[in-house]
């Protein structure tokens, strides 16, 4: 009985490290957890990508540039809501990353506005290039100002 139990944990174990050797090998891709953010000081036109685990996009900074918002206002359960989806193409060291946000803000109260919504790759060059996946994103607006974003996420290199 002991050796029939043995040869089965062997043979899975074979099993187990087979499909790790061949899965990569047969072309699929695995996800790589990453924050994409405004730096520190408020500056919304540039970024920061850390990778939060290990894989293929290394860290990267540069400027982005935000294009083409369209505004429509809801209400949600009595309160109003402004959705925009606007278009932020990231320009830096690796390549060039074209990503589509939806923002649901809302009012925070005393002059801040909060916006969550999804986010997704559009395209990608460079190092980005092939690269597809998405997340959440989170807004924060203070007064007349945009003040800072944050995209947390998993991307993968086809």
């Amino acid at each position: 009985m002991r050796r029939t139990i043995w040869i089965l944990v062997a043979a899975g174990a074979f099993m187990v490290a087979l499909g790790s050797s061949v899965g990569p090998a047969a072309g699929s891709s695995s996800k790589q957890r990453v924050v994409i953010m405004a730096p520190s000081g408020g500056d919304i036109n540039s970024f920061v990508l850390k990778p939060l685990q290990r894989g293929p996009l290394a860290r990267d900074s540069g400027g982005g540039s935000w294009c083409c918002w369209k505004q429509v206002f809801k209400m949600r359960d009595g309160q109003k809501v402004e959705v925009n989806d606007p278009t932020l193409t990231l320009t830096g060291d690796q390549g060039t990353l074209v990503l589509q946000i939806r923002i649901d803000w809302v009012d925070a109260g005393n002059g801040y506005s909060v916006g969550t919504g999804p986010w997704k790759v559009v395209s990608g060059t460079g190092g980005y290039a092939h690269v597809k996946g998405g997340g959440q994103a989170a807004h924060l607006w203070i007064g007349p100002n945009p003040t800072s974003w944050r995209l947390e996420g998993y991307l993968a290199q086809k």
